[in-house]
């Protein structure tokens, strides 16, 4: 196994780590005091106000308590860095990770379904339709959390605490072998970025090219909000899987210099995978202000609900087509006959 003293080089250069610690601790703080309000306020507006909840808005509930679940870890975090000492014991090391990495896939499965549900929306309303009458979402919902919960049991052999060095860290990622890395390393990739991304841009494009074509303001205005949030979601996770590949190519061309630049840019696209998690609140609370009412309480209610009216919008428009269409060949009936 490809071995690189990254740490000795470290433990010569203790300044850079104590930067790197108290840079990590800020940006960490602020996704938790932004992002644990934020997305209990979202969870608040849509699972207590809203009478009625549309698939889209469901699935936002739930990528707003993935975001929770994966926030709540920060504070165990924060104070890591900031003793630079891990002193929760390796246990509780195992089922944080455990929990963190079974929530992002949490979040990027609930990504991928919004983007396939919008698709849906446009494309195949009559079918987004039929499955919504048979609570097909909710199930998938249900399949997710499960499906997640198992993949996360996978990060659990490769995460452990360097228990024969001092300070006493929580390791994310401590590998017996190259091979063992490889396979962590490979199934993260694929299921966290290649085959959602794929889905992801397929979905968004067909739906870029539709919509251009498309007059309803209103839809125009609410698939926007969606849109940012994939977006966002994209540019904050796109750094992290870019260092996961580099790592990857480390193991094969077996170089400590590209594990070097994964160490540093690691702890980068980490924190933005949890500032990820603050920001789909943002987007929601942007949204609000901008709308016109007593309260930003009812604001916030008013964006879920218009987001959840595009699915009533679309059936109102295709039932009109359908009546048109109907109409239509009833008077071509009436005038055959009367000819």
């Amino acid at each position: 196994m490809l071995s690189c003293n990254l740490s000795a080089e470290m433990d010569q250069n203790p300044s850079s780590t104590s930067i790197r610690n108290v840079g990590a601790s800020i940006l960490l703080s602020l996704a938790f005091i932004v992002g644990i309000p934020g997305n209990v306020l979202v969870m608040w507006s849509i699972y207590g106000k809203l009478k009625n909840i549309s698939v889209t808005v469901l699935l936002i509930g739930n990528l707003a308590l993935a975001d929770f679940l994966i926030l709540l870890s920060l504070p165990i975090w924060i104070y890591t860095f900031a003793v630079n000492e891990w002193i929760f014991g390796l246990v509780f090391c195992k089922i944080v990770i455990y929990v963190i990495y079974s929530n992002l896939y949490v979040s990027v499965f609930f990504i991928t379904l919004l983007s396939i549900e919008r698709f849906l929306a446009v494309f195949r309303p009559f079918h987004l339709q039929r499955w919504t009458r048979r609570r097909a979402f909710q199930k998938i919902t249900i399949f997710i959390w499960i499906t997640s919960a198992l993949l996360g049991i996978h990060s659990i052999p490769f995460n452990n605490s360097n228990n024969n060095k001092q300070p006493f860290q929580c390791v994310l990622h401590q590998y017996n072998s190259d091979t063992q890395k490889l396979i962590f390393l490979l199934l993260e990739a694929c299921f966290m970025f290649l085959v959602p991304f794929c889905i992801i841009i397929i979905c968004y494009t067909y739906l870029w090219r539709k919509l251009q074509k498309m007059n309803l303001a209103n839809r125009r205005k609410s698939d926007k909000i969606i849109v940012i949030v994939v977006g966002t979601y994209v540019m904050c996770w796109i750094p992290h899987h870019v260092f996961t590949i580099v790592d990857i190519i480390s193991v094969f061309l077996g170089t400590c210099s590209l594990v070097g630049i994964v160490d540093v840019g690691g702890n980068i696209s980490g924190a933005l995978v949890f500032i990820n998690s603050c920001l789909n609140p943002i987007c929601y609370f942007y949204y609000a202000l901008r709308m016109k009412s007593p309260t930003k309480i009812l604001r916030l209610n008013m964006v879920f609900e218009k987001i959840g009216g595009t699915e009533t919008e679309q059936k109102a428009s295709e039932n009109t087509e359908h009546s048109t269409d109907k109409t239509h060949i009833d008077n071509s009936v009436v005038v055959a006959s009367n000819v």
